[in-house]
Formats: structure tokens, C-alpha cells, sequence
């Protein structure tokens, strides 16, 4: 069986740009698939192990100050932790805040372990 872990999170920046160059530095790819809509911006990545999907959360004033990531990927759960602080340590090197959580979830997406928390 393969392990898969469940990720999700926030980049507290409103700058698409910005957010779309921590994570193509995060997954070490350009090949990152930006929609830019009425209602804000996506960012999704795929590859053989790692599926995620970034967009920006607007606030009651309709002002995005965030982005929203959810994703998964096959791996254990320390290496997602691994994984993930790498993407901290890149927000905290351009100022930015971000928080994550992740879980082991099965083939289906149910979750089967305690959350864990990376700030």
C-alpha cells in the first residue's frame, strides 16, 4: 500500500506572482498551470507523486490577502512534514507567513491519522 498524506494551508500574501514563484521554488518545477479569473487567481501543479491546488481567498471586502493551498501527495507522513517546511522556510524568507496542516489519508482521501500542524 502506498502512503499518501492530505495537505492544506495558507500564504498570507495577495500577490499571485509571488505566491506562483514560492511554490514553483517549492515544487522545483515551471510548470505550474495559472488561471487568472474574475474571481481571482489559481495556481495547479501535478506530477507523478504530488497534486496541488493553490487560490486566492478573498475577504468580506473583496480583497484577496491569502491563498488557499490544498493538495496530496504519496509519501509518509514525515516526509510530508519535511516537505511542507520547506515551503515554510520560503515564506519566511520572503517575509510571508504561512501555516499548514497535514494528515495520512487512504486511496479515497479519508483521513486515518491525527493532524499535524507546521507554523
Amino acid at each position: 500500500m502506498i502512503n499518501r498524506t492530505a495537505f492544506y494551508g495558507s500564504i498570507y500574501s495577495g500577490d499571485y506572482q509571488v505566491v506562483a514563484n514560492l511554490l514553483k521554488n517549492w515544487v522545483q518545477s515551471e510548470d505550474l498551470n495559472i488561471k487568472i479569473r474574475l474571481s481571482g487567481e489559481e495556481i495547479l501543479y501535478e506530477d507523478e507523486r504530488l497534486y496541488l491546488y493553490c487560490y486566492n481567498a478573498m475577504d468580506n471586502e473583496g480583497v484577496a490577502s491569502s491563498f488557499l493551498l490544498e493538495g496530496n501527495m504519496s509519501g509518509t507522513l514525515d516526509e510530508t512534514k519535511v516537505f511542507l517546511q520547506q515551503l515554510r522556510q520560503l515564506c519566511k524568507d520572503q517575509y510571508i507567513i504561512g501555516s499548514f496542516e497535514y494528515v495520512e489519508v487512504t486511496e479515497d482521501g479519508v483521513e486515518v491519522s491525527d493532524q499535524f500542524y507546521i507554523e
